[in-house]
């Protein structure tokens, strides 16, 4: 509990003067075979390489289920679409694979949320940032 509150103290401190902050959600799919060996680099490779942009909020891992067995996720929070470009680059709904990573997956997708803790603020999309 005391992890989760730093960290949401530290996104309250680092968010847009909007009070916004756009969730980036990546996943991959996996061969079964290499499931070891990818997990030791998505812990440290992955993670590493998001947590280390400037602009990162938070990143989180979402191991398989019994519904998606070779399925992980990585949800990321950026402080905004600024930090999004200095990560992965003006085309930043694209996966972005650190070196060594990009023979375990499968499929990849990405998808993107602006999330806005402010009550009186208006709806909007992260297309809408620019």
């Amino acid at each position: 509990m005391i992890v989760v509150q730093r960290i949401l103290a530290a996104a309250q401190l680092s968010r847009s003067p909007d009070n916004s902050m756009i969730v980036r959600i990546f996943r991959v799919e996996i061969d079964p075979a290499t499931r070891s060996a990818f997990e030791a680099g998505f812990q440290s490779l992955s993670v590493d390489a998001v947590t280390q942009s400037p602009g990162n909020l938070s990143c989180e891992i979402g191991m398989p289920t019994r519904w998606s067995p070779n399925t992980y996720a990585m949800i990321s929070r950026w402080r905004d679409e600024d930090a999004l470009v200095a990560f992965a680059g003006q085309e930043w709904n694209t996966a972005v694979i650190p070196a060594g990573m990009e023979r375990f997956g499968k499929t990849y997708s990405v998808e993107h949320y602006v999330i806005n803790d402010d009550p009186a603020a208006e709806p909007r999309n992260a297309a809408d940032s620019r």
